[in-house]
């Protein structure tokens, strides 16, 4: 069990994920038992993680700035503030920040244990407060190292199928 503990807007462990996403986690649950929560925010733009799975845990996603839009398992939405989007593990899932500014998620990750490790190993700790700016998606090298290391902690990359013309 965890101690009790306040987190003001702000602090937290901040990381710099692919060069976009700034990640802060506001709460690391014990692995395998309890949830991790973090804000991730985004410029304009952002077209999001690769569509992607987790093999054990849930995803949910809160909506706290902006306007993003959500694939989950082939379903389409959009919405702004107070927007919820539950991915349960082995859902396929994404998101894209479709708003004219920065948005903010407030993610949830249950149970602890996974992704948490991926942006330890992965992100760059950073003390900025905003989004890092970013064109964009990341070269192929990067992006295979990035899938090494998500599937090393059970999540999966879903390739995309090209687009017919």
């Amino acid at each position: 069990m965890s101690d009790p503990r306040v987190v003001e807007s702000g602090e937290g462990e901040a990381y710099v994920l692919l060069g976009s996403e700034h990640i802060t986690f506001k709460r690391r649950g014990v692995p395998g038992e309890e949830c991790s929560i973090f804000e991730n925010a985004t410029q304009a733009g952002y077209q999001g993680p690769s569509p992607h799975l987790h093999h054990n845990q849930d995803e949910d996603f809160y909506v706290l700035e902006g306007r993003f839009e959500f694939r989950v398992q082939g379903r389409t939405a959009e919405g702004g503030p107070g927007t919820f989007v539950h991915s349960p593990k082995g859902t396929v899932h994404t998101f894209r920040n479709v708003g004219e500014g920065d948005g903010k998620l407030l993610v949830t990750v249950s149970p602890a244990g996974g992704f948490e490790d991926v942006v330890e190993e992965f992100g760059k700790p950073t003390q900025e407060e905003s989004p890092p700016l970013r064109s964009g998606a990341p070269d192929a090298a990067t992006a295979e190292r990035y899938a090494a290391v998500a599937s090393k902690h059970g999540i999966e990359m879903v390739p995309t199928a090209p687009a017919v013309n």
